[in-house]
C-alpha cells in the first residue's frame, strides 16, 4: 500500500499521503499545493509559487516514505 501512495504522490501529492491514514496532512499538502500551483499563473507569483510547489511535493513524498503502516481495520475508517 505505501508503495501504491507513493506512486500516486508523485503525480498528486496529499493522495498518497492520506491513503497512508495521515488524512490531516494529506488535505494540508493538497491544499497548499492548489495555492501555490494558482501563485505560478503570475510571474511574480512564480517566484514564490514554482519553489513552494516542489518543496510541497518533496514534504508529500517524504510523509508518505516515513509513514507507519495502519493495521488493516484501521486503514479506511
Amino acid at each position: 500500500m505505501k508503495t501504491v501512495a507513493f506512486i500516486i504522490n508523485i503525480f498528486l501529492p496529499g493522495v498518497g499521503t492520506i491513503l497512508v491514514g495521515k488524512i490531516l496532512v494529506g488535505v494540508i499538502q493538497i491544499l497548499l499545493y492548489m495555492a501555490a500551483h494558482a501563485l505560478t499563473w503570475t510571474v511574480v507569483g512564480a517566484l514564490i509559487g514554482v519553489p513552494l510547489v516542489v518543496i510541497i511535493w518533496i514534504w508529500a513524498l517524504i510523509s508518505v516514505a516515513t509513514a507507519q503502516p495502519l493495521p488493516p481495520e484501521k486503514r479506511f475508517s
